[in-house]
């Protein structure tokens, strides 16, 4: 791929002789001069794109969780994402390595890419070297990676772990995403008429390379958001949603010009954030009614309170000031320009040379999209609606919140955060994020959809040509989970400081087993940072080990799970002792760091200038915090016995003990029989319990009908519906 063997972009002169971008070393290209400077699509982007469909159920897909600091059992805020996007999705885990630019250096800015392998650029890291992609396992198309465009780079970045989205930075910036619907779209750069530069992917990533709080990830995405243009939906390189084979030669140069982001279900974008500074936001964007810009806003989760996202937006009005709220200067007016604000006091209606830049309006209501079709108004309204209500039920049972009041963008229905009734752990977090309404009116594990053996799993309810129209409840924890993660930044306040903490779980949460990765190591254990799904590898990736035991449950998920729960339980309770210690070394080092700033050299604080946009933020605060992660990061790497060493052994014996957890449950549940074998001192002896069918299964399956033949039953259900008309 001549695209992926390039080892490093143009220069920045090359570039403004380009006219991709204006002379600047600034942070970020001003507003104004977007227009004539902004980058330009390579020639072979949009040739790349594929005929992809995207259904709402995989595209809006995932959950996240924000918790408060003192809602929090750890004192520090937390935030979750689950990725339920299924199909062919990239399942690797890539450390992004802190560096230091030249004067005058660009970023570049790939487009969104949503399978493996999502980028091929080494770049930005060896993780996405062209190395990093096994031969055979790729048809990429020349020149899907080239950069959509450039904007200008800043002097340090911090080190970052992501995978489709960012995830945690080593200053302990943790985030959590979930796509939402909304009413505006648009395409990015040179894909029709498109005009936008940033997806939600690039633009975490941007945010955890260059801020250290919440505060300044939210004005950076916001602020590049504006000035560059932003996207929703993602390029779906993979075939996931083909349901024909791609005609020949619609991948090469030349080929469809066909963006599957248009869709107002996945139009819009939301992450949840937090920090060492103990504060935790709400942050949401969609684009403009230009498509060359965006709106956003953002809400901080109150300090004892837990919020959820669930694929719609949950921001209404917020009037608090900038400390607890944020918006963009011009989403009053877009709301304005497309009569989305209630009217006046007077009962005129606002328009674009009336309105206030800081009227206070509600978000979700102008922005958030609400199907018109009945039948796909009610799927929006629980697909979203079920899950916040679950969460919160399960946090604030004393609140009494109805579950069938769903989500309404158009009013609020349930509020944005609630009180949970005692102090939330990520333990808690991780069983939320492993439900599927056990106990409630809609458990997935109860019904004939579920059949005899009571799985949870609910798979595509019907073909894209069907006529059959309807969906089944959408569980927080599902069989297309591709991993979920906690993400705990600890506070920097505390009197005993813990170290930022990424719990992960590969593939389903409910069979999968959480484990800790920390954003301020060096490295990725192998068991997360290589696998693919088209390649067979349980007994080397997390991933694999996961997705056997969960396939595996579905046969009988009503004996299996305890099992598995007995295996999750032991397996996390000493991944908790193995986080302690691991962290609580890392904790000291960070404390040693934090003491001596002036030892690190060039990273010192007193060397910072233009290290993240924007300028109040505190550039310096940044630099320090830079300082303060390169000292952890290199007192971490100690020769074998390194916490990277540590944490690549935790998680290959974890990957072991799971592989031998699908052959225990095989040999136990196997051909139908709970088999119990007796030991050394029986050898071979085997005992054996029938796993019968529920009677309310036997019967609706016909079980006592037999040896009745299928006429025969035809026969007399015809014979009794007549007796009954006759009646």
């Amino acid at each position: 791929l001549r695209a992926a063997a390039r080892s490093r972009g143009p220069s920045a002169p090359d570039l403004v002789h380009a006219g991709r971008i204006p002379p600047s070393t600034a942070p970020m290209l001003p507003h104004s001069a977007r227009a004539s400077g902004r980058a330009r699509v390579t020639a072979y982007a949009a040739a790349a794109l594929l005929l992809a469909a995207l259904a709402l159920p995989a595209a809006r897909a995932c959950t996240s969780i924000a918790v408060g600091r003192d809602a929090s059992a750890n004192g520090s805020p937390m935030v979750t994402h689950s990725d339920d996007s299924g199909g062919a999705g990239d399942l690797r885990m890539v450390r992004v390595p802190a560096k230091e630019h030249a004067p005058g250096s660009v970023r570049a800015v790939p487009m969104a890419v949503a399978s493996f392998p999502r980028l091929i650029d080494g770049s930005r890291a060896p993780g996405y070297g062209p190395d990093s992609v096994a031969e055979g396992f790729v048809t990429t198309p020349e020149g899907l990676f080239d950069p959509l465009g450039f904007i200008p780079e800043v002097f340090r970045t911090f080190a970052y772990i992501d995978m489709d989205y960012g995830m945690a930075n080593e200053a302990g910036l943790v985030m959590g995403e979930s796509t939402c619907s909304g009413k505006l779209v648009a395409a990015p750069k040179g894909v029709g008429d498109g005009q936008a530069l940033f997806s939600i992917e690039e633009l975490s990533k941007v945010a955890l390379e260059r801020c250290a709080t919440a505060r300044c990830a939210i004005r950076t995405m916001g602020a590049l958001a504006q000035d560059y243009g932003y996207y929703g939906g993602q390029a779906q390189f993979g075939l996931t949603y083909q349901t024909e084979p791609i005609p020949p030669g619609a991948l090469k140069r030349g080929g469809p010009r066909v963006w599957p982001g248009l869709d107002r279900g996945e139009a819009g974008e939301s992450l949840l954030i937090a920090d060492r500074s103990g504060e935790a936001w709400i942050f949401h964007v969609l684009p403009d009614d230009t498509k060359a810009s965006a709106v956003w806003a953002a809400q901080r989760v109150p300090d004892d309170e837990v919020a959820v996202v669930a694929n719609n937006f949950v921001i209404r009005e917020c009037s608090a000031g900038p400390d607890w709220c944020m918006r963009s200067d011009n989403a009053a007016l877009v709301a304005a320009r497309q009569g989305w604000l209630p009217p006046r006091p007077d009962g005129t209606s606002w328009n674009a040379s009336t309105v206030p830049a800081d009227l206070d309006f509600d978000f979700t209501a102008a922005f958030g999209d609400e199907p018109s079709d009945p039948i796909s108004l009610n799927i929006n309204k629980y697909y979203t609606g079920r899950r916040i209500w679950r969460v919160f039920d399960l946090l604030a049972p004393g609140l009494g919140l109805d579950p069938e009041a769903g989500h309404v963008p158009t009013k609020p229905t349930y509020p944005i955060s609630v009180k949970p009734e005692r102090p939330v752990s990520h333990w808690d977090l991780v069983r939320l994020h492993r439900d599927y309404y056990e106990g409630t009116p809609y458990d997935l594990t109860a019904g004939v959809a579920a059949g005899p053996f009571g799985t949870p799993n609910r798979y595509s309810g019907n073909a894209w040509n069907s006529t059959v129209k309807g969906a089944w409840e959408r569980a927080i924890s599902m069989h297309r989970s591709l991993w979920a993660y906690v993400g705990v930044p600890g506070v920097a306040a505390a009197p005993e400081p813990a170290e930022a903490t990424v719990w992960f779980g590969a593939d389903t949460p409910h069979a999968s087993f959480f484990s800790p990765v920390f954003p301020a190591a060096d490295g990725i254990p192998a068991a997360l940072a290589t696998g693919i799904q088209g390649a067979y590898t349980a007994s080397s990736t997390a991933w694999w080990a996961a997705n056997t035991v969960k396939y595996l449950m579905d046969v009988h998920f009503n004996v299996m799970r305890p099992v598995v729960g007995r295996a999750q339980k032991e397996w996390e309770a000493g991944a908790e002792t193995f986080a302690q210690e691991e962290g609580g070394r890392l904790a000291a080092l960070r404390r040693a760091c934090e003491a001596a700033p002036a030892k690190h050299g060039k990273h010192n604080a007193t060397n910072a200038t233009n290290v993240t946009a924007p300028e109040e933020e505190g550039a310096k605060a940044e630099a320090a915090a830079a300082a303060v992660a390169a000292c952890v990061r290199a007192g971490a790497a100690n020769g074998t016995d390194s916490t990277d060493a540590r944490v690549d052994a935790h998680w290959a014996a974890g990957v072991a003990r799971w592989n031998k957890l699908f052959g225990d449950l095989m040999v136990q549940f196997r051909n139908g029989y709970n088999n119990s074998f007796f030991g050394p001192s029986a050898p071979g002896v085997n005992a054996e319990w029938g796993l019968p069918y529920p009677d309310s299964w036997l019967i609706a399956s016909h079980f006592v009908d037999f040896p009745h033949t299928p006429t025969e039953r035809a026969r007399s259900a015809g014979e009794g519906a007549a007796g009954a008309a006759a009646d």
